[in-house]
């Protein structure tokens, strides 16, 4: 039971994201006339995440004392922080930037506070690379081939109110079936990373068993 909730608890935010764009992708004003837009930046914002937990990772695994660590992360924060404001500006509002510093700051106790061990940061690196590999290709895959519109009709993508061109905001149907294929991919990868966590702790838990049964035995 308890190794159930641990893999649904795991998976639940990134399977609700993945809902919210295959919904919307069919009714886009279930969750508001304008929903098709915020999902749309999402993904951008979503591309500075992917693009700044490499180095996350690699500030996690350096053996420094803490404040080190807390003044690289404030450091690619800045750095980041130009590109979110850059996005802020398109999108016409600033929700784009708290999104960006949220998402951030969550992972300020693994990286600063808690580095993760060698086994936790080989976890962190093969995360970051699905999250790259995820990205890329559902980027490369919904760009190239034909996507259905759906419920994302032309009179909807005029009532979203994009400010520039190109081919996601002309065609915003395409990153409603990118964020949902993006998203089921992290679902698929935590459900992997927290049956590996349990597996190898019960690996754990069982070696130190037959190591002490042992010991009891010469200690009687």
């Amino acid at each position: 039971m308890m190794t159930a909730i641990r893999i649904l608890w795991a998976a639940g935010l990134n399977g609700w994201i993945a809902a919210m764009f295959l919904i919307t992708w069919f009714r886009p004003d279930t969750f508001g006339p304008l929903t098709v837009h915020h999902l749309t930046f999402l993904m951008l914002m979503e591309f500075l995440v992917v693009h700044a937990s490499g180095f996350l990772g690699a500030i996690a695994a350096k053996d420094e004392p803490r404040w080190g660590r807390a003044v690289m992360f404030g450091g690619l924060g800045a750095f980041y922080m130009i590109f979110a404001v850059g996005f802020a500006f398109m999108y016409g509002g600033w929700w784009p930037l708290w999104a960006f510093w949220g998402l951030l700051l969550s992972r300020f106790p693994t990286v600063v506070l808690r580095p993760p061990d060698l086994r936790g940061q080989a976890a962190l690196m093969a995360n970051w690379a699905a999250m790259t590999g995820l990205y890329l290709g559902g980027t490369f895959l919904t760009a190239v081939f034909p996507i259905p519109r759906f419920g994302v009709t032309r009179d909807v993508i005029e009532a979203q109110h994009f400010t520039g061109t190109g081919l996601w905001p002309d065609e915003p149907y395409r990153v409603m079936a990118f964020g949902a294929i993006y998203f089921l991919g992290l679902v698929v990868v935590a459900v992997v990373n927290e049956w590996f966590s349990i597996v190898h702790g019960r690996g754990k838990t069982k070696m130190r068993t037959e190591e002490l049964v042992p010991a009891r035995r010469d200690e009687a």
